[in-house]
């Protein structure tokens, strides 16, 4: 006798969820703001007015220093998950050790034991290997500086968060977005995938590096316009998507594609093609034409038809038919535009 069972607990059930998160949206404000340093823009405009001394000054040094998009900060929600609380989430990083800290600033792209030992000496900066963060003797110098003034940038840095979510301009924008992120999330979830592949497909890839993950957060975002972003670890898998992003149910589309394709895949059905479209046609002579039974044209035809290819006239007791050539050219238009979008 063989034996089957599935040993994994309720406890090791995926979790699938779907929300609006006010984090993810203040990290994507404050990136869609502070990347752009237009103070041309309103909102970064009225920002700056409401920012207080010691954030205008960091945000200031900041600029003049760097070229790091603020991005960055979606990093923090694997070891800070809280996606509904912008003050516990930047409380969460303000309590990181100083190695965790850095390790999610620069983006996991450094080792924690490198990042440990640059704590330590900041001058061993100067033999390390390049990486993007200090691919230049002015990055270097940014860096080291920001290592030697760590507990004062850091304070910093979360005061200039803290002051933009408390802000007027920041609560205002985001008072008008639950019916735009509910409208996004009813239309995710209503794709009818796995999590894995639904996470793949929002994102228009296959994923290289996958794991057995226990959690799946799927979150649109007004001020992330539209784009897309994955942040993962071996257990969470969080999908950030743009409202404005479209997602569109390709297999839907692919289905319509293939009822099109199917009535072209006969070559009677294309040689009738190319005869109506020369002339309008009756059945019994494009019977003739093709040397086969008026009943197997009919068949022909009907498909024909129904697809679109077809246009059916009737004169007085006989049934002409007529290549529709509009149809034809907008429906290889779509195969093409589906098969090679543009981006």
């Amino acid at each position: 006798m063989s034996l089957e069972w599935d040993s994994r607990s309720k406890a090791d059930e995926v979790v699938v969820e779907h929300f609006h998160s006010t984090v993810v949206e203040f990290i994507a404000f404050t990136s869609s703001l502070l990347d752009a340093r237009n103070e041309k823009d309103r909102l970064y405009g009225q920002l700056l007015k409401e920012l207080d001394k010691n954030s205008a000054e960091f945000l200031e040094l900041w600029e003049s220093k760097t070229d790091w998009s603020f991005t960055f900060l979606f990093n923090f929600l694997l070891t800070c998950p809280y996606f509904h609380d912008v003050e516990l989430f930047l409380e969460k990083i303000s309590t990181l050790s100083d190695p965790d800290f850095l390790y999610h600033f620069f983006g996991e792209s450094l080792p924690e034991k490198q990042i440990t030992e640059l704590i330590k000496d900041p001058e061993m900066l100067k033999s390390a290997e390049d990486t993007v963060w200090w691919e230049t003797d002015e990055k270097k110098s940014t860096i080291q500086d920001i290592l030697n003034e760590l507990p004062d940038f850091r304070k910093g840095f979360i005061s200039l968060l803290l002051d933009t979510s408390q802000s007027r301009t920041f609560k205002d924008e985001l008072a008008n977005l639950s019916n735009v992120a509910q409208d996004s999330i009813d239309k995710v979830k209503s794709i009818d995938m796995e999590p894995l592949a639904l996470a793949q497909y929002i994102m228009g890839k296959t994923f290289r590096r996958t794991s057995l993950y226990q959690v799946y957060y799927f979150i649109p975002s007004y001020f992330f316009a539209a784009n897309r972003i994955r942040i993962f670890d071996s257990k969470t898998c969080i999908i950030i998507y743009g409202v404005d992003a479209p997602l569109v149910d390709y297999r839907k589309k692919s289905a319509e594609l293939e009822v099109q394709l199917k009535a072209l895949s006969d070559r009677n059905r294309i040689l009738i093609l190319r005869m109506l479209s020369r002339n309008k046609e009756y059945g019994a002579k494009i019977a003739e034409y093709l040397g086969i039974t008026t009943a197997t044209v009919s068949h022909h035809l009907e498909l024909l038809k129904k697809a679109g290819f077809v246009k059916e006239e009737k004169v007085g007791t006989i049934k002409y038919f007529s290549y529709n050539q509009e149809h034809a050219e907008a429906t290889l238009k779509q195969l093409q535009e589906f098969i090679s979008p543009k981006v």
